[in-house]
């Protein structure tokens, strides 16, 4: 079997999926299918395709050099994912032997699936990361409800369009079946984390923490990822300033983001000075990364939940880090830290919570330790790259026959 695995983006832009794409491919490539890759190269931060999947039996794949876009300025990203779909065509056309396409999630994907249909005819499996336009219209991204309509009806004719829409939580899953998908249609397929090598990592060998010389006797409260318009930092700024006589404590930003300068500006008023802000650090060395903080928060903006789901999590419960998430109170999301004790879940309308929530697990390390263990049992039993990829692979033997 051939799948033919088109992205928007590529690997060489750092991206929070990245990691589960790469393993993705490699489990395809391990079960005996052969992958040919379309991607985009727009900053050139990363090497085209990550090592695991350097010199594998049957993967190939193409490059489309891109400019970098303002992700807000839906007509240039409109017009240039036009002018991508065309590209890739010309790439994908040549790829006479695919049996089904992979198509990974993009609010513009509507061009890439009518070329599809109309010069391929193959099986489409969609496969979403975020729901959109739901997921920019909930945190403002998008403000006019007239776009967000027309955006909204080119969705829908997107979700027609595949043959199958896999996403990442029950969450989602009710959420595009409001747009009147069919439930049979949607299958959910978690975030995942490669458990053939992620891990945590102690601190003597912590590659992170020797490159950034960074004291271990801290409590670090880490968030690291994209810092963007899903990424609420008021609720840090606002921890941070109720725990800044805590001077154990010391909250860890990792990564960069549209918001990213406008946060360090914002905490500098504010005098905050338990705040430490790290660059975006290599996809090789995440584990070694997310090992090294006491604990991990994700503060997300209203509309994130529903519409998303944070794929972090999972590698976090692999490295054995409790996760403090500050989120929408309603969603399964948020029920799931605390019904199975692998976690805290507070409303992302209370920033005192999150604030209580970090004293209290500083205060009581044996609670530390008592969810971790809880947390990397929950992430063995739901959260495997060997567990969840095999949906994706069923999916394909299903469509074969």
């Amino acid at each position: 079997m051939k799948i033919l695995f088109i992205t928007t983006e590529g690997f060489d832009t750092p991206g929070p999926n990245n990691q589960m794409a790469m393993v993705m491919i490699r489990d395809f490539l391990d079960e005996g299918f052969d992958v040919h890759l379309i991607q985009s190269r727009r900053k050139k931060i990363n090497t085209d395709v990550p090592d695991i999947l350097k010199g594998k039996k049957g993967f190939t794949y193409d490059v489309i050099d891109r400019k970098v876009i303002d992700k807000t300025n839906f007509i240039n990203r409109y017009i240039d994912e036009a002018k991508y779909a065309l590209t890739s065509f010309n790439k994908w056309k040549k790829v006479k032997d695919a049996d089904i396409v992979f198509l990974q999630s993009c609010p513009t994907v509507i061009y890439q699936l009518l070329m599809l249909k109309l010069f391929n005819n193959k099986p489409i499996v969609y496969n979403i990361y975020d729901v959109f336009p739901g997921h920019a219209f909930d945190i403002g991204v998008i403000k006019s409800k007239l776009i967000y309509n027309v955006l909204k009806l080119i969705q829908r004719f997107t979700y027609k369009l595949s043959t199958i829409i896999t996403v990442l939580s029950e969450d989602m899953k009710e959420k595009i079946m409001e747009e009147n998908v069919p439930r049979e249609k949607i299958r959910v397929v978690p975030a995942w984390y490669d458990d053939k090598a992620v891990k945590e990592v102690v601190l003597r060998e912590n590659k992170f923490i020797k490159k950034y010389n960074i004291p271990t006797d801290k409590f670090h409260v880490q968030f690291a990822g994209t810092i963007g318009y899903v990424f609420n930092y008021n609720a840090i700024l606002e921890a941070a300033s109720i725990l800044k006589e805590e001077e154990g404590i010391i909250f860890q930003i990792i990564g960069d983001g549209n918001v990213k300068q406008e946060f360090i500006e914002k905490a500098r008023e504010c005098k905050l000075n338990n705040i430490e802000f790290y660059p975006l650090q290599p996809i090789e060395i995440v584990p070694d990364v997310y090992s090294a903080c006491s604990i991990c928060v994700i503060p997300l903006n209203k509309g994130v939940i529903g519409n998303g789901v944070p794929s972090k999590a999972p590698l976090l419960m692999a490295c054995r880090r409790v996760i403090i998430n500050s989120v929408e109170e309603n969603s399964e999301y948020y029920k799931m830290f605390n019904k199975n004790d692998i976690g805290i879940s507070v409303s992302n309308d209370n920033h005192h919570a999150l604030a209580n929530a970090i004293l209290y697990l500083y205060n009581n390390p044996e609670r530390i330790r008592e969810m971790s263990e809880k947390a990397v049992r929950f992430g063995n039993e739901n959260y495997t790259s060997t567990h969840n990829t095999k949906k994706f692979i069923n999916i394909f033997y299903e469509l074969m026959e």
